[in-house]
């Protein structure tokens, strides 16, 4: 299975959702940064690419992706 992966930005961090056979995963880190440093948001896979957009936003709101 291909993995499909979308990055976004938001309020100054990078969220990547990736999608891989048993679920939906996301990682963020400090938009300043490129590419590398990305943490995972703990708690995946997710059943939806919704719902680990907003664990992963809610991650950078807590301030644990940087």
């Amino acid at each position: 299975m291909e993995t499909e992966r979308t990055c976004y930005p938001y309020q100054g961090y990078t969220i990547t959702t990736l999608r891989h056979e048993d679920g939906w995963w996301a990682t963020a880190r400090l938009a300043t940064k490129d590419a590398g440093g990305d943490r995972p948001v703990y708690g995946g896979p997710w059943k939806s690419q919704a719902e680990a957009q907003r664990a992963a936003e809610a991650f950078c709101n807590s301030g644990r992706a940087g």
